[in-house]
């Protein structure tokens, strides 16, 4: 199981920001990518769980993309 270490978070959080961060929607993507990690951090499933888009950026960025 991998963890995501500072740079990959941070790159991930920027591109979230970038695309996202002038939506309505922003910070309920943002509460969902801190909820999504910590799952994917413990080794938990979170596709279903938090928006596809955030999933889609877990997804690339955990895979070192």
């Amino acid at each position: 199981m991998t963890t995501f270490q500072k740079d990959t978070l941070d790159a991930l959080f920027a591109e979230l920001e970038i695309s996202y961060g002038q939506t309505a929607e922003y910070d309920q993507l943002l509460r969902d990518a801190h909820f999504g990690i910590a799952l994917s951090d413990a080794g938990r499933e979170f596709d279903g769980q938090v928006d596809q888009r955030v999933a889609l950026l877990i997804n690339k960025h955990r895979d070192g993309e």
